[in-house]
């Protein structure tokens, strides 16, 4: 049995499989393209290499319109338990992964009144290129922003003024 299924490994059918099941559920190989982020031409091409890999007509066109044949219908219920298959493979191994990072709850800035605009573009900045990711500002003066300093209350501090000797 494990040799005839070394043609599955020779001729990169996975991809194909995935292809087929696609078009098959969708009924188009446009919308197929569409939504596996590939060019029509490169879907007819894994389409017509399936075909050939397993020796049979998969799919039947009837002018513009898509037939699968008795061997696709087959092949598409064979593919859906293939992708179940891996689904439930990645749902146990999920376990075994490692968590994410944790993401900080808030990027907090810190500036003096001087520096507020442009730590507000710096702040806008980061937010959109990082959506969903809270950020704070705060704005104080120069005393009050070295005591956060010191207290580690802020990851950024753009200070413009002069701070003054604390001596």
């Amino acid at each position: 049995m494990r040799t005839a299924l070394r043609r599955y490994f020779r001729h990169g059918m996975f991809p194909q499989l995935m292809v087929f099941e696609a078009v098959a559920r969708l009924g188009s190989v446009t919308r197929a393209a569409e939504e596996l982020h590939l060019a029509q031409p490169t879907v007819s091409t894994q389409l017509r290499k399936l075909s050939e890999a397993l020796g049979l007509p998969l799919i039947e066109w009837r002018g513009r319109e898509l037939r699968l044949t008795a061997a696709g219908r087959d092949l598409r219920t064979s593919c859906e338990r293939l992708l179940d298959l891996f689904g439930t493979i990645d749902e146990r191994l999920a376990a075994h992964r490692k968590p994410a990072p944790a993401v900080p709850e808030a990027l907090r800035l810190a500036t003096d009144p001087g520096a507020r605009q442009l730590a507000a573009r710096l702040l806008a900045s980061f937010c959109e290129r990082n959506p969903g990711m809270p950020a704070s500002l705060h704005v104080a003066g120069s005393d009050e922003l070295l005591e956060r300093r010191e207290a580690g209350e802020d990851h950024f501090y753009l200070l413009l003024g002069k701070p003054r000797n604390r001596d």
